[in-house]
C-alpha cells in the first residue's frame, strides 16, 4: 500500500510540471513579445564578406555578420509607429534589414512614419497565403504581390530570400504576440 502512494505522489509531481503556466493576457500565443520587441532583437539574414573582404584579410565566402533589423526599429520607435505595433493588432510586417534602410536613406532620403507604415498591412498573413491575401498597408496604399523566377515578391523585394551558404536566411513567418514579421532586403515605398 505504501508503495502505491509513493508511486501516485510521484506520478502526480511529475506530472505538475507539465502543467500548463499562467500566461500574458496580451495574446493567446503567449509568446511575450510583440512585434516591436521582436524587431529589436531579430537575428536577420547571414552576411559574407564578399569582394570586401579581400582588401582586408578575408575570403569572401567567410561569414562577416547578420544584417539585423535594429535601424527599422529604430525608426519605428522615433516615427511613433512602434506605438502601434505595441497594440493588439494583428498586424503583418515586411522589415526591412539595416543594410536596406542603409541603402535607401543613402539614396532616396529618411524613413519617415509614412513609410514605415508603408510597411505594416492589418492582419496575421502568413508567407504562404500572401498571393490571396488584403495588402492594404496602414499608409492606405496597398503593397503588391508577385510570383516571378520561383520566388515571392511584395513590389520589388524578395520574402524568404536564400543567402550565400550556409548561413541564415532572411527569417519569415516569425510568430509574435501580435502579428508576424516577413524580412526583406529592399525598403518598401510606395514610389
Amino acid at each position: 500500500m505504501k508503495f502505491s502512494a509513493v508511486i501516485c505522489a510521484t506520478v502526480a509531481a511529475s506530472a505538475s510540471a507539465f502543467a500548463p503556466t499562467k500566461t500574458s493576457s496580451r495574446s493567446a500565443f503567449a509568446l511575450d513579445a510583440t512585434i516591436a520587441n521582436t524587431l529589436a532583437t531579430l537575428e536577420g539574414p547571414g552576411q559574407v564578406w564578399g569582394a570586401d573582404g579581400i582588401a582586408v584579410g578575408k575570403e569572401e565566402s567567410d561569414f562577416k555578420g547578420f544584417d539585423n533589423f535594429s535601424l527599422f526599429s529604430q525608426r519605428l520607435q522615433s516615427t511613433g509607429v512602434a506605438n502601434v505595433l505595441n497594440g493588439p493588432g494583428p498586424f503583418t510586417v515586411f522589415a526591412p534589414t539595416d543594410t536596406a534602410i542603409e541603402s535607401y536613406e543613402t539614396t532616396v532620403g529618411p524613413v519617415d512614419a509614412a513609410l514605415c507604415n508603408y510597411c505594416i498591412v492589418n492582419g496575421l498573413i502568413a508567407s504562404s497565403a500572401l498571393s490571396s491575401a488584403n495588402l492594404a498597408t496602414l499608409a492606405g496604399t496597398p503593397v503588391a504581390y508577385k510570383r516571378q523566377f520561383r520566388k515571392d515578391f511584395i513590389n520589388d523585394s524578395i520574402i524568404g530570400e536564400k543567402t550565400f551558404g550556409q548561413f541564415a536566411d532572411f527569417p519569415t513567418d516569425v510568430q509574435c504576440d501580435n502579428g508576424v514579421i516577413h524580412s526583406i532586403g529592399i525598403m518598401l515605398s510606395p514610389n
